[in-house]
């Protein structure tokens, strides 16, 4: 029976209850996700997919790894399991954001299959653009810098409305969007790169006032796509940040642009991910944990943890 390791962030599964809004920005932690509604429910349902098909799946936190004399492990049910034992590595949470490159460098000497490469993750996990071919995963135009007055110039000299947000946040956090020139846009910047932190700075896009697509893909196919709408007062439309999400009309060309980058993905490495998209751009792809299988089946798709879960396994 082959085995599945899945590392979480967390030690136990457990629904988290959506954050309030905060009266200024959270930078949130860097440079993985934290708790958040759907951060678990990944585990759960592809756990219970990857048991339909007669696999083992051995769940622990990220944060148990360790080195001995048996090789890199984890803890489990049992005790320590042995990393290289697995025939599938998930990586669906980082953990503890002190140890991130210790982590990384542990799965990184595994030769064993990720669903995400430790590679990719390391290079795509972040609300930069992703460095992938324009015409397979076509951006808005997208600023960084740790200097808050860089980000302001750059917003000044391009005129209009902007998005920052933490590279590596999740969940809504840490989200503004501001016009050029206003003192909410410089504040945003200031306590956004506050201790040098890197913050990203997007041009906005205003079809997302009418809600963005998450359209999530595995193994280069197209799992399942919602309408994800923002609460009236949050800026981005997070469902963590009070949004709520419906099921998406059908639409050839938003599809035809998933599974571009989808193959893009995977070319890099990523064989899981969600895609947020407006318009003709997707403006970031997920590929740590994203969720959405949860928001599928409450809105009637009982089966695409399934379809999920066959995709990866199907090579």
């Amino acid at each position: 029976m082959p085995i599945a390791l899945l590392l979480t962030a967390l030690p136990e599964p457990a629904p988290k209850p959506a954050p309030k809004p905060d009266p200024k920005p959270d930078p949130g932690p860097e440079p993985g996700p934290g708790p958040g509604p759907e951060l678990e429910d990944t585990a759960t349902l592809a756990g219970a997919a990857l048991r339909t098909l007669d696999w083992q799946v051995v769940q622990s936190p990220i944060d148990s790894l360790e080195l001995n004399r048996g090789g890199v492990s984890v803890t489990a049910p049992a005790g320590r399991f042995r990393a290289a034992d697995a025939d599938l590595i998930w990586v669906l949470g980082f953990g503890r954001a002190a140890t991130f490159l210790d982590k990384m460098q542990l799965l990184g000497a595994l030769n064993v299959p990720f669903v995400n490469r430790i590679d990719a993750l390391l290079l795509l996990h972040a609300k930069y653009p992703t460095g992938l071919n324009a015409v397979d995963f076509p951006q808005p135009e997208t600023h960084a810098a740790n200097r808050a007055e860089a980000l302001i110039a750059v917003a000044e000299a391009g005129g209009g409305r902007w998005v920052l947000k933490p590279p590596a946040g999740s969940f809504g956090r840490g989200v503004v969007i501001a016009d050029a020139g206003s003192a909410e846009l410089a504040r945003a910047a200031r306590i956004l790169t506050d201790g040098g932190r890197y913050a990203v700075l997007q041009r906005w896009r205003p079809e997302v006032e009418d809600g963005e697509y998450r359209v999530l893909v595995a193994g280069g196919r197209i799992i399942g796509t919602y309408r994800r709408i923002g609460a009236p007062t949050q800026p981005a439309a997070n469902l963590a940040r009070g949004g709520h999400a419906v099921v998406a009309e059908p639409d050839p060309e938003r599809d035809a642009l998933a599974l571009r980058a989808a193959a893009a993905l995977l070319r890099a490495g990523i064989r899981f991910a969600g895609l947020d998209i407006t318009g003709s751009l997707i403006l970031e792809a997920n590929v740590i944990n994203p969720g959405g299988l949860a928001t599928l089946a409450a809105l009637g798709d009982a089966h695409a943890a399934e379809r999920a879960v066959s995709a990866l396994v199907a090579d």
